[in-house]
């Protein structure tokens, strides 16, 4: 079992307990429907420091080597605005928020390596330039798969077109599961494609009823490609 404790976005819980981690420090509250938030991180020393903490509580409960920071659909909105955000982009010498992102995943990344553990993100990541060891998560398509391999990383095949599973059957069919084969699209990328994952994201699951009836037969499919 790996973890997955996203950074910078999809962290409106957080932000809600906690809003001194938000660059707007407005109290927020925890959102009831599902969706991309411009509310995100802000990558300063306190944020570090909350981030690194919670990450000390997991690997004690978590044994595995791979650790998932997310990294995915993560506005700038906030970013752009926040005088200390780029206070740190001009420090740093980044070349835009996005690079701010980048490097907030790789000194994320860092500090699981120290403690020997290895980092996945979503394919993201590679857009602020992929922490060095991390294995890269390639949801947007099967051109992402070939994109994290040609950076040089480990990867995962989830993408989309092909594993989602909280897609509706008839947009996602069995047939399209039993044809996923990211090897032939890649080649053997040197070993770097490390295997795959089906993701069902419960956003629109009702219950574990709604759930089997998503999962089967796709996944024996999935199983079997």
């Amino acid at each position: 079992v790996g973890p997955e404790i996203e950074i910078p976005g999809h962290s409106r819980a957080a932000l809600a307990a906690y809003p001194h981690l938000g660059c707007t420090g407005d109290t927020l509250p925890v959102p009831t429907t599902w969706g991309v938030f411009a509310d995100v991180l802000c990558p300063t020393g306190r944020t570090f420091e909350f981030i690194e903490a919670v990450l000390t509580e997991v690997l004690e409960l978590f044994p595995s080597r791979f650790i998932h920071l997310g990294g995915d659909e993560v506005p700038t909105t906030r970013w752009q605005e926040c005088e200390e955000c780029q206070a740190i982009i001009a420090r740093e010498g980044l070349g835009g928020e996005r690079e701010l992102q980048g490097w907030m995943m790789k000194r994320m990344a860092q500090w699981l390596a120290e403690r020997g553990r290895t980092m996945i993100g979503w394919d993201e990541i590679l857009d602020g330039g992929a922490p060095r060891g991390a294995v890269v998560q390639a949801w947007q398509g099967s051109d992402r798969i070939r994109a994290a391999i040609a950076a040089g990383a480990d990867v995962i095949a989830s993408p989309q077109d092909f594993v989602y599973l909280n897609r509706q059957p008839g947009d996602l069919t069995l047939a399209q599961v039993v044809s996923f084969d990211p090897v032939s699209s890649v080649g053997s990328g040197d070993g770097r494609l490390l295997g795959a994952e089906a993701p069902l994201w419960a956003e629109h699951v009702t219950s574990a009823r709604n759930a089997e009836l998503m999962w089967w037969p796709r996944l024996l499919g999935f199983a079997e490609a």
